[in-house]
C-alpha cells in the first residue's frame, strides 16, 4: 500500500487499520450473499465471503455495479 503521508490523522489510522485487517485475513469486502449482474446468487466457497481465488478470478459483475466508463 502507498505510504500514509499528507493525510489527516484519522484517515491515516483508518488506512492503517484496514491494512492490518487485510494482512491478518480479517477483512472480507465481498460478503455473501452476492448477486451477480444476472440476478443469480454467486456461490461463496469461503462460506460467508468469496475466497481469494474467487476474488482473483472474478468473472462476473456484482449486481448494481455499472461497468460503463464515464469517459467513453
Amino acid at each position: 500500500m502507498a505510504p500514509y503521508t499528507n493525510m489527516p490523522d484519522d484517515v491515516k489510522k483508518m488506512a492503517e487499520d484496514t491494512e492490518a485487517a487485510i494482512t491478518e485475513g480479517k477483512l472480507f469486502p465481498f460478503k455473501c450473499p452476492i448477486m451477480g449482474q444476472d440476478g443469480k446468487e454467486v456461490e461463496c466457497k469461503g462460506g460467508t465471503h468469496l475466497d481469494d481465488g474467487q476474488v482473483l478470478g472474478m468473472n462476473f459483475y456484482v449486481k448494481g455495479i455499472d461497468d460503463r466508463s464515464p469517459w467513453r
